[in-house]
């Protein structure tokens, strides 16, 4: 094959190395914010739940003090029997104490079924403290391998760097300054393989004269079509057998 072009393979197989790595390293900050994200998740949803808890503590701490209020009222209307002197006021009392006892009985349901969303939002709060103490563990692992992930990327970086520059001295300057532009403006491909008789880049058809010259890899060849350099690589041939 020829040096120049064995050079741009090269080339072509670090950059695209690099290129994979620095695309990389842009998705880990993307990577960490949604480790941050899952862990305010996890913190909102116990703290709801907490608010939920403290509501419900205060809508009991409301009906305690109306019942007090109702067991005063029940209390003063005990305090009343003794002083009615007819049927009617009596009838009357006995109608405002069992409005009021109907009215506590009420209330008291109410206290009921407040202390048994209670006992819901207190198995809800452990649940979301246990998500929380999760989250916070993953994510700290996760954090971990990202910083480990990234130290280990710029390390690649630094050393494919180190052997671009050396392929680069390797490379004769105009064939690198096309090579160079060719990156540059086909979205970092310049070098790719022909498959058969086709570019595998724009998988255009190459004329079989051109196709002929790139089989030899003896010429620096660009595809007609998108104008990147070509190589070729030899089919292995297949053995062939007969079963038995």
């Amino acid at each position: 094959m020829l040096p120049a072009l064995e050079s741009l393979i090269a080339l072509q197989s670090l950059d695209t190395a690099a290129d994979g790595a620095r695309r990389r390293m842009a998705e880990l900050p993307a990577a960490e914010q949604a480790i941050a994200q899952r862990q305010e998740d996890a913190a909102s949803l116990m703290e709801a739940v907490k608010a939920r808890i403290q509501e419900n503590q205060q809508a009991r701490r409301t009906l305690d003090k109306d019942v007090a209020a109702v067991d005063v009222r029940l209390a003063r209307f005990d305090d009343h029997k003794a002083a009615v002197k007819t049927n009617q006021e009596y009838t009357a009392l006995l109608h405002e104490i069992a409005t009021a006892k109907s009215e506590k009985d009420a209330i008291e349901d109410r206290i009921l079924m407040l202390m048994e969303a209670a006992d819901t939002l207190t198995v809800e709060l452990k649940a979301a403290e246990a998500a929380v103490a999760k989250a916070k563990l993953e994510g700290d692992a996760e954090r971990n391998a990202l910083a480990t992930e990234q130290a280990a990327l710029e390390h690649e970086l630094q050393k494919l760097s180190a052997q671009r520059a050396r392929k680069v001295a390797e490379t004769s300057p105009t064939v690198f300054a096309k090579y160079d532009q060719l990156l540059r403006s086909r979205r970092g491909l310049a070098v790719v393989q022909m498959l058969g008789e086709i570019c595998s880049a724009c998988h255009v058809r190459l004329r079989p004269q051109i196709a002929q010259i790139v089989r030899r890899n003896e010429d620096v060849v660009q595809c007609e079509s998108c104008q990147r350099i070509l190589y070729y690589v030899p089919v292995p041939e297949q053995a062939t057998g007969h079963r038995p």
